[in-house]
């Protein structure tokens, strides 16, 4: 089947690096495909054009739309003659759409959504136009896949047509990302960290919404109540982030790592003891706990967007914002010792291939499209898809 992305931009994000995922499971498949970014080409971008992909660009600017940039894309869809349209975050599915309405045989059109919406009134001003203007639209889509349940009902809520609404969760490369015995010897060795002390660690960039800070003041009471941990921050802006100035601030600088982005991650998550998730709000299907697991390490995750989905029951889930309740469920996990941990580590890797591995992920969007083409360009005629239908089926729950 031949797929044109339209998608907001090719940089390094969630959604794109899922999309590069997706294409690469294809092998062969994917030069089938191509890709459009509203965007000037990013890293992203060259990596799925390292694949033998199109890769092709309407050089947009940061949010704003142009009509030559909108033509554009329709001529391109008009070349390539796709059998279906796929959009990828907000101003991708937004100009896929206007792109494929008008006079004309047009390809269905869907869209990915990759985000969760705690309150529309914190997003940028241009992407909450664009996101009103998608509810207005969205029922002349074939589909809308979230990546998260969290996702699809707040969106259904902004005025999204549900009907057309399916929960396709993100999905890991768990050959990339599994059990690596020499993990906790690297990580040691590049943060200097003795042997003898339990690696408390969590992958993501600096943002107030990660709430990094009360990750390191429960690492702080662990501590004061004598137990020998270390916190591990990977991520944009850690060096010198909220999670530095907390350890300095409370005097224990020396029990806290703090390293900038790496593209090794997959080698080094594995050295932890213990991930935790510590974040406040804004999360809707975290990639870095699925990574930690697929890895084989057991989760503390903050009851926010999935994650309880995520972890079931081979991980903690406690309210964001409780530090104790975090303290609490990490000294359990410290408690219960090497052997105990690597136990519910092998059953949290066992959970991710089972219900979030990137061939599920394929399989999902293959039995999507299927459908949807099957259909016509509105999803008129399809079975009653409502958002918590997932062509991945029996999931677990």
């Amino acid at each position: 089947m031949k797929v044109l992305h339209c998608i907001t931009s090719t940089g390094v994000g969630g959604a794109q690096v899922m999309l590069l995922r997706y294409l690469r499971a294809l092998g062969p498949l994917a030069r089938e495909h191509t890709v459009y970014s509203l965007m000037p080409r990013g890293e992203i971008g060259d990596e799925i054009a390292a694949l033998g992909v199109a890769v092709r660009s309407a050089d947009m600017g940061q949010g704003a739309y142009s009509l030559r940039g909108l033509l554009h894309l329709r001529r391109t869809i008009g070349e390539v003659g796709p059998d279906l349209v796929h959009g990828w975050m907000y101003h991708g599915n937004l100009a896929a759409r206007l792109a494929s309405m008008g006079p004309g045989a047009r390809p269905p059109v869907v869209w990915a959504v990759h985000h969760s919406l705690q309150d529309i009134r914190a997003e940028r001003r241009s992407s909450r136009v664009v996101m009103r203007a998608s509810a207005l639209l969205s029922g002349g889509v074939a589909g809308i896949s979230y990546c998260a349940r969290i996702a699809a009902d707040q969106h259904a809520a902004l005025g999204f047509a549900a009907k057309k609404g399916i929960v396709i969760p993100n999905g890991i490369d768990t050959d990339e990302f599994r059990p690596q015995p020499d993990a906790r010897a690297r990580l040691g060795a590049l943060a200097g960290i003795p042997d003898d002390r339990v690696i408390i660690g969590n992958v993501g960039r600096d943002h107030p919404m990660k709430d990094q800070a009360r990750m390191v003041a429960a690492v702080a009471r662990l501590l004061e109540r004598g137990h020998n941990v270390h916190a591990v921050l990977i991520g944009f802006g850690q060096e010198d982030g909220s999670a530095r100035r907390a350890a300095d601030e409370l005097g224990i600088g020396d029990r806290v790592t703090t390293l900038a982005e790496r593209n090794d991650i997959a080698h080094l998550v594995g050295g932890f003891d213990i991930f935790l998730l510590p974040s406040a709000w804004g999360e809707a299907f975290p990639l870095a706990v699925c990574e930690a697991m697929a890895v084989g390490v057991p989760a503390v995750v903050t009851d926010v967007g999935d994650s309880s989905w995520i972890v079931g029951d081979t991980g903690t889930v406690v309210p964001p914002g409780d530090t104790e309740a975090q303290a609490d469920a990490l000294a359990a996990l410290v408690t219960l010792g090497r052997s105990g941990r690597q136990a519910l580590g092998r059953a949290a890797r066992a959970r991710i291939c089972d219900n979030f591995s990137i061939s599920r992920f394929v399989e999902a969007h293959e039995t999507w499209y299927r459908s949807v083409t099957a259909t016509g360009p509105s999803g008129a005629g399809a079975p009653g898809a409502a958002a918590d239908r997932s062509p991945n089926g029996g999931l677990a729950r």
